[in-house]
C-alpha cells in the first residue's frame, strides 16, 4: 500500500514535469510550424478510491502548429485494484479544435469507459485521494460509464464570462466497493456503494460561468463567481439490478420486488453562486448554491444529491466515515438499510437502495482573517508538481455557519423516501493555505457533539 501511495505522489510529479516540457516543445514547434507528440503519465482524475484503487492514465498527447491548432490526447487508464465486474483497463480518446486564437473556442468530442463520481460533495479529488489512501475513507460514490460527448466551450478574452454546451450517449453501470488498502484501518470493511439505474441514456447540457475575482497571492479577491448548468435527459433505457433485501451480515431476506424502469427522460439545473468580500483586513464570503430536477419526478440515483459531513456541513455526521452507520446526515433516506445484488457471484455485494434527494439548497458563510504573524515568508506551493496543493505559513483563522435542506419526489418503487428539514451548524478553525483544522457542531437538533475535521481543501 505505501509503494502504491508513494508512486501515485511520483505519477503526479512526472505528469507535471512533461506538461512543462509540452510547453517548451509547443513554444518550439509554434517558431518552426511544426506538429509534436508527447507522452502522457498521469494519476486518474478520481485518485485512490475504494472502486479503482489507484488508477493512472498511460498514453499520448499530440499538438499541432499555429494560433489555432488541432490537440489531442489517447489515454489507457490502468486500475491496480478494481472492483469485481469493473475491467481493469479504461481508455479516454479526445481531440480538440481550438479557434478565436488559443482557448477562446474549443470544439471537441471524446470517447470513454471510467469510472464517474456522483458528487464530489464538496471534496477535491487530491483530497479525497489522500484520505482514502491513508484513512480509509472515500467521501465519494461511483457509477462506471462508457460513451461518447460531443462539446463546445466559448471564453472570450478579457471578459469574465465563459461558456459550454454538450451531448452525451452513454451507458451506465452499477459497481460494487472494492477491497484495496489504505495506510490504517484495513480491517475495515469500506462503505457500500449506492445502487444505481444500469442502461443507456441520452443527455445535452449547457453551462455558463461568471468570475470577476481580483485575485491575490494571500486570498480569493474581492468579487463573484456564478456558475450555472441546466441539463436535459431526453432518452435511454435505465433499469435495476434485481436485490434482495439484506437482514444481517450473514442472511439476505426476500426479494424485493417492483423495482421500476427509470425515468430516462427529465431536466436537473443547478446554480452556485459565491460572492468574495474584502473588509479591512478579513474576507466574509457567502455561498448559495441550489439544485435538482425540474420535472416532478424522482431522478435517477446516479444524478441524485447528497448533502452534510466534510464537504458542506462538517459539524453533522458523514455517512462516508462508517460503512454501517444509520444516521447520515441528509440523503433522504438512501441509507436506512442495504440490498444485495442477488444471482450475481461475486457482484452479489452489499448497496444502499439509492443516492440521495432530487433537490437541495445550500448556504455558507465564512469570515476569515490573518493572525498577524508567519512561520515563514516561503510558502510550500506544490502545484507545479501536479498536486494542487498549496500550504501557507502563514496562518489565517476561520469562523463559518451553513444551513441546508433537500427533498425527495415520490418513492423509487418500494424503496421509501423522505424530505430532509433545515439542518444548520456552525464552527471555527485555523488554515495553513489548504490545509484546514476545524471544529464544527450541529444547531438544530439533539445532537450537538462537536466533531473535528482536518481538510486538504478549501471550503469553498
Amino acid at each position: 500500500m505505501r509503494i502504491i501511495f508513494i508512486l501515485s505522489m511520483a505519477l503526479t510529479s512526472f505528469s507535471a514535469q512533461l506538461d512543462a516540457r509540452q510547453g517548451e516543445e509547443e513554444t518550439q514547434s509554434s517558431r518552426a510550424q511544426r506538429s509534436f507528440v508527447t507522452l502522457a503519465l498521469a494519476l486518474g482524475a478520481n485518485g485512490y478510491n475504494r472502486v479503482e484503487g489507484l488508477p493512472f492514465e498511460f498514453g499520448v498527447t499530440a499538438r499541432s502548429e499555429g494560433p489555432e491548432p488541432f490537440r489531442g490526447r489517447a489515454v489507457t487508464i490502468l486500475r491496480t485494484a478494481p472492483a469485481f465486474g469493473l475491467d481493469a483497463v479504461g481508455y479516454s480518446i479526445r481531440g480538440e479544435k481550438l479557434f478565436l486564437g488559443s482557448r477562446r473556442l474549443v470544439v471537441g468530442a471524446e470517447g470513454y469507459s471510467e469510472l464517474r463520481a456522483i458528487e464530489g460533495r464538496g471534496v477535491s479529488s487530491i483530497e479525497n485521494s489522500f484520505s482514502a489512501a491513508i484513512f480509509h475513507t472515500d467521501y465519494r460514490d461511483y457509477y462506471n460509464r462508457q460513451g461518447f460527448v460531443g462539446y463546445a466551450t466559448y471564453a472570450p478574452r478579457n471578459s469574465s464570462f465563459s461558456a459550454g454546451v454538450e451531448i452525451r450517449t452513454e451507458r451506465h453501470d452499477v459497481i460494487p466497493s472494492g477491497n484495496p488498502e489504505s495506510v490504517f484501518d484495513n480491517r475495515k470493511l469500506w462503505r457500500a456503494q449506492p445502487l444505481v439505474a444500469d442502461g443507456r441514456v441520452h443527455s445535452g447540457s449547457a453551462s455558463i460561468r461568471y468570475d470577476n475575482r481580483e485575485r491575490r497571492r494571500l486570498d480569493r479577491g474581492s468579487g463573484w463567481l456564478i456558475d450555472a448548468e441546466i441539463m436535459h435527459a431526453f432518452g435511454g433505457d435505465l433499469t435495476f439490478t434485481d436485490v434482495v433485501l439484506v437482514l444481517s451480515d450473514n442472511m439476505a431476506g426476500p426479494p424485493i420486488t417492483g423495482l421500476p424502469t427509470m425515468e430516462a427522460t427529465f431536466t436537473k439545473a443547478s446554480l452556485d453562486a459565491r460572492r468574495y468580500n474584502e473588509i479591512g483586513d478579513v474576507s466574509l464570503n457567502f455561498r448559495l448554491a441550489v439544485g435538482g430536477v425540474l420535472n416532478n419526478e424522482a431522478l435517477p440515483p446516479q444524478f441524485q444529491h447528497a448533502l452534510g459531513g466534510v464537504g458542506s456541513l462538517p459539524g453533522l455526521p458523514d455517512f462516508a466515515k462508517d460503512p454501517a452507520t444509520m444516521t447520515p446526515a441528509m440523503d433522504c433516506g438512501a441509507r436506512n438499510f442495504f440490498v444485495r445484488t442477488a444471482g450475481m457471484n461475486q457482484l452479489s455485494a452489499n448497496f444502499f437502495p439509492f443516492y440521495g434527494c432530487d433537490r437541495y439548497v445550500l448556504f455558507q458563510a465564512q469570515l476569515e482573517g490573518y493572525f498577524g504573524f508567519e512561520i515563514a515568508d516561503t510558502d510550500l506551493d506544490f502545484r507545479d508538481e501536479g498536486l494542487a496543493v498549496n500550504l501557507e505559513l502563514i496562518p489565517r483563522w476561520i469562523v463559518f455557519f451553513d444551513a441546508a435542506q433537500a427533498w425527495a419526489l415520490n418513492n423509487i418503487g418500494p424503496f421509501l423516501r423522505n424530505d430532509e428539514s433545515r439542518r444548520y451548524d456552525a464552527g471555527g478553525g485555523i488554515a495553513f493555505g489548504d490545509l484546514g483544522f476545524y471544529l464544527g457542531v450541529p444547531l438544530a437538533g439533539d445532537d450537538k457533539d462537536v466533531r473535528f475535521v482536518v481538510r486538504l481543501g478549501g471550503r469553498f
